[in-house]
């Protein structure tokens, strides 16, 4: 689950901006397997990633909260939290539910805000996430019930960004033409990259981010 804010630069209302759109493609090497692809990559011969953060990094980006704050839905199903990567605007907020007819428990302690709330069986807590950490430090969420359930909340202060459906695709438009880093971030699989990129006035800059073994990154704490 992902969107993009609705709130642009001033650069967009005068036209000059583009757009970046492609995939994250995970790159398979058989000498190093990697032990989440059969999650993350359904299609084995196209290596199509999904789950990835796709975001944009510069200081081209408006800094600023959502004018209109979106909710979003993440849920406690199957003792799994679904979806388990969500990426919202400084401002937004995440309605936690549980489907389940156990009892659940909703942990934040990293990032900004830290909650510690048990969630019943057809219960559910809302929060406002108000702080943009980044890519780099998405919100990690678990329950202290049950260790094996953990999702992340990233948190961005501009409307660059999206979550890769299946697919693997991104597509992120009216951004103000400029050199950016192009990030990307796969927290349950432990990936991180990142490359420049040029987004021209009115054009359409088509690029795939590949991902290998080389780019797991140790486990968060």
């Amino acid at each position: 689950v992902s969107h993009q804010g609705d709130t642009v630069p001033d650069a967009a209302s005068a036209g000059e901006t583009g757009t970046i759109e492609g995939r994250a493609i995970y790159q398979a090497d058989s000498r190093r397997p990697w032990r989440y692809a059969r999650y993350y990559v359904k299609d084995k011969s196209r290596g199509y990633l999904a789950e990835a953060v796709v975001a944009l990094r510069g200081k081209g980006l408006k800094q600023s909260t959502a004018a209109t704050p979106s909710l979003v839905r993440m849920d406690q199903k199957d003792f799994r939290f679904t979806p388990e990567t969500i990426a919202i605007r400084a401002g937004d907020s995440v309605r936690f539910t549980n489907s389940d007819s156990q009892l659940h428990n909703v942990r934040a302690q990293s990032g900004s805000p830290t909650f510690n709330v048990n969630t019943p069986a057809g219960g559910e807590y809302k929060v406002c996430f108000d702080v943009a950490s980044g890519i780099r430090r998405p919100v990690q969420i678990g329950c202290v019930l049950h260790s094996q359930m953990r999702a992340w909340v990233f948190v961005f202060a501009h409307p660059y960004f999206q979550v890769t459906a299946e697919d693997g695709k991104f597509h992120l438009q009216g951004v103000p033409a400029g050199e950016y880093d192009l990030d990307i971030e796969h927290p349950a699989g432990n990936l991180r990259a990142s490359q420049r990129v040029v987004i021209r006035t009115g054009e359409t800059t088509t690029i795939d981010i590949t991902v290998t073994p080389d780019n797991l990154v140790e486990q968060q704490p």
